[in-house]
């Protein structure tokens, strides 16, 4: 008696070849919507993060009387050069708020700077110890936009992807803006922190915090972008605004990619004005996310008109502001 016995047969090239396309055409077709799913959740998180910067605006103000500041840049009247300022009484609301995003620990981290000379005769100098070099270098999550980069020391400090509002005069009397400058380690500047009540616009129609403008090429100007979260003092690193620009207003650009924006002729193709560090902008595609002082969480488009971006940048203009133009 004779019995067969059936061979399982192997797939064939063709097959497989048929298969393994197949498989790559349904990839291609998913990565898209992954894509999506992920800008979606990062977007989330950006908008989260000034959730919970708004709300610790709030606590702050609660706990001390006014708003956070955006520290100080003046270090005895100015003669003692820092930068960025190593004294904590010249730093601005990135330290300010760290117990109310449960920093407490990073916030009570003791002082170990270094100050040499004399603020006399401007001869003195300030260095930062081993405990404010490791502040500077601890990542925020909450000062992180997942969205312009991941969560990583950039030129060897942490950064914020987060600037206060200091209004249309961020450097001059008086102050137009929610957050200003404090008094400083000598205590001699006019300064914050500024009573919640001094909002006369009112609180849905004044932008606290937003996302800022950072220049992305790798030689880029440091000036932009240099500094840690920690102890830049009055200084476009923490603290934005909308300045004047010729008859009209500056408003929020997307990030840009461009070499040293400010030692390029004004005929070179990628010049860019020395505002760099005064302007609010993002790595999204629409607009900038930003946190008002009601505490709700709004986009603001690149296209807003000018005038009504500076409306919502002031808190005393009186103007009257229609938030859907944001």
């Amino acid at each position: 008696m004779l019995v067969c016995i059936q061979r399982d047969r192997g797939f064939t090239l063709i097959e497989l070849l048929v298969v393994i396309a197949i498989i790559a055409i349904l990839i291609a077709l998913l990565l898209p919507a992954v894509q999506k799913v992920r800008e979606a959740a990062d977007h989330l998180k950006c908008s989260n993060n000034l959730k919970q910067i708004g709300l610790a605006f709030h606590s702050f103000n609660d706990a001390h009387g006014g708003l956070p500041t955006a520290g100080s840049a003046g270090n005895h009247g100015g003669r003692c050069a820092a930068n960025p300022s190593v004294f904590r009484e010249d730093f601005g609301w990135t330290y300010e708020i760290l117990p109310f995003i449960e920093q407490t620990a990073l916030y009570n981290l003791p002082s170990d700077s270094r100050i040499s000379g004399s603020p006399a005769d401007g001869t003195c100098t300030q260095s930062a110890g081993p405990n404010d070099t490791l502040m500077r270098r601890t990542l925020i999550a909450t000062y992180n936009c997942p969205v312009r980069r991941s969560l990583s020391l950039s030129q060897n400090v942490a950064k914020s992807d987060y600037a206060a509002n200091g209004g249309t005069r961020l450097y001059s009397w008086p102050f137009d803006g929610p957050v200003i400058r404090g008094r400083g380690s000598d205590n001699y500047l006019q300064g914050g922190p500024q009573p919640i009540s001094n909002i006369k616009d009112g609180l849905s129609n004044t932008m606290f915090v937003g996302e800022k403008l950072v220049n992305m090429h790798p030689a880029k100007d440091d000036y932009v972008d240099n500094e840690s979260w920690a102890g830049p003092g009055q200084d476009g690193d923490i603290y934005r605004g909308c300045r004047p620009n010729g008859n009209s207003w500056m408003t929020p650009v997307p990030d840009l990619y461009i070499p040293a924006p400010s030692s390029l002729p004004p005929t070179d193709p990628n010049y860019w004005p020395t505002d760099l560090h005064y302007r609010f902008g993002s790595a999204h595609v629409t607009g900038i996310n930003t946190v008002f002082g009601d505490g709700s969480v709004r986009t603001i488009r690149y296209t807003v008109d000018p005038v009504v971006f500076m409306r919502v940048c002031r808190i005393n203009d009186r103007g009257v502001v229609s938030l859907n133009d944001l």
